[in-house]
């Protein structure tokens, strides 16, 4: 089936926290194992489309949007943290009642997995985390490479560059991230800059740019949390990912006990997007001993 940014919506549902609505897609298989979706930044559990059916075919699937991003609400004046991303996730677990949980986490989302890993080491939760798959995202601080425009987005000037983030401008930047062979639509783009418009989303936009940069405070306690991990995990790698790309994965390598990693050639930082088949598939082969 092809999902559309329309359908997407229709097809969600949301649940409260702290006062806001929050919007997640949910595939209701109770029999099934439960893989947990947490998408990136500035986009949107959308970011799952393309390989949503064919996992849902033998998985129960929860994607959430994040407070401040995708469908979910957007308050300008909000702490923005990965712990608050965290506190969502733990919030919608509850809400479905979930009991046993497998994480996939991409760009924003690897860190908020890290956090809930952090809490499980902790035995903070109240459900059990059972494996968890990151793909292209910043775990771990030393080697991320952001940006310009992501750095003057999360100082200062931010609140005077967001007026300025066109379609043009919005599209240029992200185009940057993905590989050259798999370069998005003017459709997609077009789409993508619908959904951070949505609910007058560009208001929080610097807030979010700063959550992911503070972030980086905690750095040795959630890096602590992948490195005492007792949990199977994967990294799925986008090797073109101008942030986070080879570079992430050969760190990942140095530090990780018996890293498990999958290194996806002609793939850029949009990996669940650019390389669907190679994804799903590689999701599936590492699950299929542990679900």
């Amino acid at each position: 089936m092809y999902h559309t940014l329309q359908s997407w919506h229709k097809s969600g549902k949301y649940f409260s926290f702290k006062n806001f609505n929050i919007f997640y897609q949910y595939s209701d298989k109770p029999a099934a194992t439960t893989l947990f979706l947490i998408h990136g930044y500035p986009t949107s559990s959308f970011d799952w489309a393309k390989i949503w059916d064919q996992l849902s075919e033998n998985y129960q699937l929860v994607a959430i949007d994040l407070l401040g991003l995708g469908y979910s609400d957007k308050p300008a004046s909000y702490p923005y943290s990965v712990q608050d991303h965290a506190d969502q996730c733990i919030a919608l677990i509850q809400h479905l009642k979930l009991e046993n949980i497998h994480l996939i986490g991409h760009d924003l989302g690897v860190g908020v997995i890290q956090e809930l890993l952090d809490r499980q080491q902790k035995m903070l939760l109240e459900c059990s985390i059972q494996s968890a798959i990151f793909m292209n995202g910043s775990l771990f601080a030393e080697v991320y490479r952001p940006r310009l425009i992501q750095k003057l987005m999360a100082s200062f000037l931010g609140h005077l560059i967001v007026p300025m983030i066109s379609l043009s401008v919005f599209s240029k930047s992200m185009t940057q991230m993905f590989d050259q062979k798999h370069q998005p639509s003017p459709t997609e783009l077009k789409q993508w800059y619908e959904l951070l418009n949505f609910n007058q989303g560009k208001k929080c936009v610097v807030s979010l740019n700063q959550s992911i940069f503070a972030r980086f405070k905690h750095r040795d306690r959630l890096v602590n949390a992948l490195i005492n991990s007792t949990i199977p995990m994967l990294l799925i790698n986008g090797k073109n990912d101008p942030n986070s790309g080879q570079h992430m994965a050969a760190r990942y390598k140095e530090l990780i006990p018996n890293p498990q990693v999958i290194e996806i050639e002609d793939c850029g930082h949009w990996t669940p997007w650019e390389q669907p088949t190679i994804v799903a598939n590689e999701i599936m082969q590492f699950l299929t001993h542990r679900a």
